[in-house]
């Protein structure tokens, strides 16, 4: 079997993604931009995948890169095969299946640190037109959140780098959680962060407006009318940016499920077929990602957890809906209840056994006489199971009516 990897390159982070039988893992490297140049970083992160494969498969690479300078820096840092971006999306979104019939495509790719707009011919994959700003960006998007946070004196500002550090990447928490969530709180040293959709869409429309123009100037130099937009880049989960490139542009947007992987995706399929391999991606070989590392082991903890609370894990016990608890695998069926010897000897005692009440009250207070059919009072409190008899503990004098209960 060929194992195959597909990167990507990012300001912020080098992703790989390989196929295997349950569909994709994916792996993402950080970058940090004080102290390393993102293709530095792909070497490492090809080199500690292979650690984590088998030694004998072979290894084929496949690199996309956004431009020709970082083309050559990733071809100086390791030996690999190199597509462009554009090239990857394209091959990864037809095994999708998401293009439908659209020729002329709009790759909107919003990155950490830019934003490239990108025509394509999709039957030949040639590029009609391209643009890059960075204008907005991923890190634009953080750093207007933080600086609303601090006008607004939500919370304090950061002491050292450190501190600074650490918001920013609060700030970042927040703006992948509003993808998916109306408002978040992101607590942390100076204070929570407060923030709603409403007011990031607020901060950040003119610049996703700025790049909506930009967008339609670019259709307009490439000379073709476009048919489509497609977003990829981690901003592609940014909702505002999707509802205004399909107003702006009055195009149908397409957001692939995980529009950051995309790039490497197309690349580990492209890197497959020139293999000369037998051993092919089919169109679904993405469809389902499998996510490991961290979030896979608190997934299985979850699984894990779950089954236990169904199973009863660590007591074997099941609580019932009288509140008392019985054990799972040793439950009596109705059949074994009811002949239980266990009340046989509840009536067999004499009453004064029992309790000790003079008068009257003790004939009410008697057990009437075994019968095949169960007596009509008292009734027991736990159906099932041996009744309790506590000789020692009699009712208390002004108490009459408790001798009625002889089981407690």
């Amino acid at each position: 079997m060929v194992s195959v990897l597909g990167v990507s390159v990012g300001a912020s982070a080098v992703r790989v993604a390989y196929p295997d039988d349950e569909g994709a893992v994916f792996r993402s490297f950080p970058v940090d931009a004080a102290s390393e140049h993102p293709e530095h970083v792909v070497a490492d992160a090809i080199g500690t995948v292979m650690a984590e494969r088998a030694a004998d498969d072979v290894q084929v690479f496949g690199v996309a890169y956004r431009d020709e300078a970082q083309a050559a820096a990733v071809q100086a840092a390791i030996d690999c095969r190199l597509v462009p971006e554009v090239t990857a999306a394209l091959r990864m979104l037809e095994a999708s299946g998401q293009l439908g019939d659209h020729s002329t495509l709009v790759f909107y790719d919003l990155g950490s640190s830019g934003l490239t707009v990108t025509v394509v011919d999709r039957l030949t994959g040639t590029v009609l037109g391209t643009a890059r700003t960075d204008e907005i960006s991923g890190d634009v998007v953080d750093r207007l959140i933080r600086d609303h946070q601090l006008d607004e004196k939500r919370i304090a500002p950061p002491a050292d780098a450190a501190a600074e550090s650490a918001l920013d990447a609060r700030c970042r928490r927040a703006k992948e959680e509003l993808s998916t969530n109306s408002a978040v709180c992101v607590p942390g040293d100076g204070g929570l962060l407060l923030l709603s959709q409403d007011i990031l869409d607020s901060l950040i429309v003119r610049h996703v407006e700025a790049s909506a123009r930009l967008a339609r100037e670019v259709i307009e130099s490439s000379g073709r009318a476009a048919d489509a937009v497609v977003l990829i880049g981690g901003g592609a989960h940014i909702p505002l940016v999707a509802s205004l490139m399909e107003s702006w542009l009055a195009l149908p947007v397409i957001v692939p499920a995980q529009p950051e992987l995309v790039a490497a995706e197309g690349a580990a399929l492209l890197a497959q077929e020139h293999s000369g391999t037998s051993h092919r991606i089919g169109a679904g070989g993405f469809a389902k990602p499998v996510i490991r590392g961290g979030a896979l082991a608190g997934g299985a903890l979850a699984v894990v957890a779950v089954i236990g609370l169904g199973l009863g894990v660590g007591g074997s016990h099941l609580q019932s809906s009288d509140g008392d608890a019985r054990p799972v695998a040793t439950q009596p069926s109705d059949a074994e209840m009811s002949p239980s010897p266990a009340p046989a000897p509840v009536s067999t005692p004499p009453p004064s056994a029992a309790v000790s009440v003079p008068g009257p009250a003790e004939e009410e207070a008697s057990v009437p006489e075994p019968a095949p059919a169960p007596a009509p009072a008292p009734r027991p409190l736990i159906p099932g199971l041996p009744q309790i008899q506590l000789p020692t503990l009699p009712p208390p004098p002004p108490l009459p009516p408790l001798p009625r209960i002889p089981g407690l």
